[in-house]
């Protein structure tokens, strides 16, 4: 079986002007999954919850990430604005980075997402109930109520 990928949908370009307030919808749903979507992102806005934070800081608290990745995730996340990077003319420069007000109101959707999560974990592929693996007793997602 060859490797297949699927193209993202491009809505409008099938037919002329069939686009419906459903479409426009899903749209909408689909950027904002992307804004919080990819490698590290869920990782670095859990992070950020505690409060602002260095990168150095943030780099140790995320075991594994490289500095690269670390550095175009928060890029991408502050493009999307969910982080707010501050920059502090000192010698030695400082960069903090903390969650803006879109960021912070992503929580109780995490929240939602983690209790659907643990209400399905069964049912949900590379869960540790559908694998015989023991399951880490450590949550990612600080206290978000």
């Amino acid at each position: 079986m060859k490797n297949q990928t699927i193209e993202p949908r491009e809505y409008g370009n099938d037919c002329d002007g069939c686009i419906g307030p459903g479409d426009i919808d899903i749209m909408r749903f689909q950027r904002a999954i992307r804004a919080i979507t990819g490698k590290w992102k869920i990782e670095i806005v859990c992070m950020l919850i505690e409060g602002p934070m260095r990168f150095g800081v943030l780099r140790r608290a995320l075991p594994g990430i490289t500095q690269h990745m670390l550095t175009e995730q928060l890029r991408n996340l502050e493009a999307n604005g969910i982080v707010i990077r501050r920059a502090y003319a000192e010698i030695p420069p400082r960069v903090e980075y903390e969650l803006s007000q879109a960021g912070v109101d992503l929580m109780p959707t995490f929240k939602a997402m983690l209790d659907w999560a643990l209400k399905y974990e069964g049912l949900l592929t590379g869960s540790a109930a559908a694998n015989t693996e023991p399951r880490p007793e450590r949550t990612i997602l600080p206290q978000c109520d």
